[in-house]
């Protein structure tokens, strides 16, 4: 409990400045959405309860992503409790039943798993930091291959069940976003490419559902995927360079 209590502190005390006004902005931004164009959230706002799950997953969303690029394992607490339950209601409603289904089966456990594979990968100097790792280019393409395989499939048996809608793009939606989850627990610099493209089957889905409220989400991510790609990206180098160095010296 002290070490986590420890741990919150030091990730508090590591916001920058860019970071504090990139949250802010996406808190305004939103507040702006819920009080003066309710009817741009969702299609259909009838629906209460949904249409606080929107403003709930809104706002979670950039929080998490932020806290990923911090190499935080406290992305997954906000990511289970604040996103993937509200997205869950979220799909249900719109019938987008293969990110619903990936959402419960999927990404609740993914989340769990992470937590205790992320805390027994600390990096030795900075403990607030989990190590990094990434691919190589064949595995590269043997990834994107395997993923293009499972959405055509899934999609094709999704488009099968009465009311789904948007099957092929919920599908690819779900797919590339499970590719993003194992790649973020196995913590590979990759990520960031799945959830990139996860982004913008996600923009179509929306469009298509009128859930326009989740286009500022998808904004801010988009932003915070770039910044957080490029502090993975140098995080690894480094490790990288110390560990050849580590490995010189010891010879």
């Amino acid at each position: 409990m002290k070490s986590f209590i420890h741990s919150l502190k030091a990730l508090f005390r590591s916001f920058t400045l860019y970071q504090i006004l990139y949250l802010s902005t996406v808190v305004v931004i939103v507040t702006l959405f819920a009080v003066f164009f309710p009817d741009l959230m969702l299609e259909d706002t009838s629906n209460a309860f949904v249409l606080v799950c929107s403003v709930i997953a809104v706002l979670a969303n950039p929080v998490c992503e932020l806290l990923i690029s911090k190499q935080s394992n406290l992305n997954f607490f906000v990511d289970i409790l604040f996103i993937e339950i509200p997205e869950f209601f979220i799909c249900l409603a719109n019938g987008w039943y293969a990110v619903a289904t990936v959402t419960l089966l999927f990404w609740i456990p993914i989340d769990i798993m992470s937590i205790a594979r992320w805390l027994c990968h600390k990096d030795e100097k900075r403990e607030e930091l989990t190590v990094v790792r990434r691919l190589s280019p064949k595995q590269d393409i043997l990834i994107l291959l395997a993923i293009l395989a499972f959405g055509f499939g899934a999609g094709a048996l999704y488009s099968l069940i009465p009311g789904a809608a948007d099957s092929y793009l919920d599908a690819f939606a779900a797919t590339f976003g499970m590719a993003n989850g194992i790649l973020l627990l196995l913590r590979y610099n990759e990520q960031w490419y799945a959830w990139f493209i996860t982004l913008i089957f996600y923009v179509a889905l929306y469009v298509t559902g009128g859930a326009y409220i989740m286009l500022v989400t998808v904004a801010a991510m988009l932003v915070n995927t770039c910044y957080g790609y490029v502090k993975w990206l140098k995080y690894a180098k480094e490790r990288e360079k110390e560990q050849a160095e580590a490995a010189a010296g010891s010879e």
